[in-house]
């Protein structure tokens, strides 16, 4: 399984994933679901989840397109974020109908994509393409994509994050979403990889990759951990508790 999240904030953007891909107990594989792509006016996060082979062909092809002399699309062609949607879109199709051809699986073959970045002179954005193709912005009022593992990861954002959210908090927020989740669930796994892109700058400057045992990660973590125990201590009394 797979856990992966964008956040859409005012001053820009959040992107986090796991890189957990097997986790049976005695063969633990890592395999990184994040794809960057930052070259002169543009600055990309692809982020997936669903099917391994489905992902990795999507990510190939988008690689040899951009390096291709003579291509007809690539990332440095596409216009607009939602031309990138759609580009990534139509790759995953074609991809998910030539494996159902040949293994005839249906949904097991599919991948979900979140995309998100910005062209220069447009707005930042994020996006979550379905293994169908069509795509969706998140909303205004939950300016946060999720995809694969979701649930243990999803009420702290909906508890913490707004649009006028700062972004350092919108990234604490983000990793305590992940350490939620793999706490819950043994298929989400670390390392995390973790990008911050702040509006305009047009660089993915902000990146970092977290495992368990990384100080920062590991002192947020605990932190977290230590004043939920001191929340619930500071909660009001029922009734029938003893106040002596």
């Amino acid at each position: 399984m797979s856990y992966c999240l964008a956040i859409k904030v005012n001053e820009g953007l959040v992107f986090a994933s796991d890189s957990r891909t097997n986790a049976g107990l005695d063969n633990v594989n890592t395999y990184s679901k994040m794809f960057t792509y930052n070259v002169g006016d543009r600055a990309f996060v692809i982020l997936t989840a669903g099917n391994l082979a489905t992902s990795q062909a999507v990510y190939h092809q988008l690689e040899k397109d951009i390096n291709s002399p003579s291509p007809e699309i690539n990332l440095n062609l596409c216009e607009d974020l939602e031309a990138v949607a759609a580009y990534i879109g139509k790759l995953n199709t074609e991809i998910y109908s030539q494996s159902l051809e040949v293994q005839n699986q249906s949904a097991l073959m599919g991948s979900y994509f979140i995309l998100g970045g910005q062209i220069k002179n447009q707005e930042p954005n994020i996006l979550l393409i379905y293994p169908e193709g069509n795509y969706i912005y998140a909303s205004t009022d939950n300016p946060f994509l999720q995809i694969g593992e979701t649930k243990y990861g999803k009420p702290i954002l909906d508890r913490m994050i707004n649009k006028k959210t700062p972004i350092a908090d919108s990234a604490r927020v983000a990793l305590l979403s992940l350490d939620s989740t793999m706490r819950s669930d043994l298929t989400v796994g670390p390392p995390i990889d973790f990008v911050v892109y702040k509006k305009d700058q047009m660089h993915l400057d902000y990146q970092g990759r977290y495992k368990l045992e990384s100080p920062y990660f590991k002192e947020l973590s605990d932190t977290w951990a230590h004043k939920l125990t001191d929340a619930i201590h500071s909660l009001p009394k029922f009734s029938w508790e003893d106040n002596n």
